[in-house]
């Protein structure tokens, strides 16, 4: 198949890995790597059809504000589905999209509509934290390790590897149309549990101090003033666990 995978950053280049390895014909559309240097944000056309693109594109959730979080999921694919002719889009969008009440989430959740309305044929994958270098809040963690310390936040996670991650991807090539799949991994954690692992694969012990969730929420909006991922909007997802019930990744891994 002729396959466009549409940002060629964490995820983007390890899907287009897998489908060349399996004999498809792969192209990149990035706006600094690949064969096409494009920036979704604004409105292009590609003179070529595909069967299948790939729409890896997005923003780390926590960093960025409203503005720039709907400039790149929500007018980013609107310029893709109108600037690229193909059979199907299989989407990567966030678990928690529909669920949690933040830009990050609202912003993908609107890209996934915009992709159902098209007409062209679909598949989105939810899947929750993906473990993998590259992954912008674990490398955050992970470049604080030296302090030995981290606050114990219980907001509990399901994270994904990578490699499965790519894997249910790639099923979904010519498979699950139509379909929204939510998926994660087997166990879940904490978001403190998670930085004590990761400390520990950097060689450093990790001691959790409690911390509650109502005094990080006082911590964010007190230093408003810093950078991401200090805003007061990500006070939301301190407050909200991201697992599942029903994981859609062991369906299809098993198919």
């Amino acid at each position: 198949m002729d396959v466009l995978v549409a940002g060629k950053g964490f995820i983007g280049k390890n899907i287009g890995k897998r489908l060349s390895s399996e004999g498809h014909s792969v192209e990149y559309l990035d706006r600094t790597r690949g064969d096409y240097h494009i920036d979704i944000r604004k409105e292009f056309g590609i003179d070529k059809s595909f069967d299948v693109v790939y729409h890896t594109i997005g923003l780390a959730p926590g960093f960025y504000g409203e503005k720039e979080y709907y400039n790149t999921h929500v007018r980013g694919t609107e310029h893709l589905v109108k600037g690229v002719d193909t059979e199907k889009i299989v989407y990567l969008s966030a678990l928690g999209v529909g669920k949690i009440d933040h830009s990050y989430f609202n912003t993908k959740e609107r890209a996934e509509e915009i992709i159902q309305e098209s007409g062209v044929d679909y598949t989105i994958v939810r899947p929750s934290t993906v473990l993998g270098e590259g992954n912008r809040l674990l490398e955050s963690i992970r470049n604080i390790s030296f302090t030995r310390v981290f606050p114990d936040i219980p907001t509990q996670m399901q994270p994904i590897e990578k490699d499965s991650l790519i894997e249910i991807l790639y099923r979904c090539l010519d498979n699950y149309s139509g379909e929204v799949l939510e998926v994660a991994g087997d166990e879940e954690i904490s978001l403190g549990e998670l930085a004590k692992d990761i400390y520990r694969d950097e060689g450093y012990s990790c001691h959790l101090v409690p911390f509650p969730v109502f005094m990080t929420e006082a911590g964010l909006l007190g230093l408003r003033f810093l950078p991401p991922p200090f805003l007061p909007e990500n006070r939301v997802l301190l407050k909200m666990n991201n697992t599942l019930e029903e994981n859609d990744a062991q369906r299809v891994l098993q198919d």
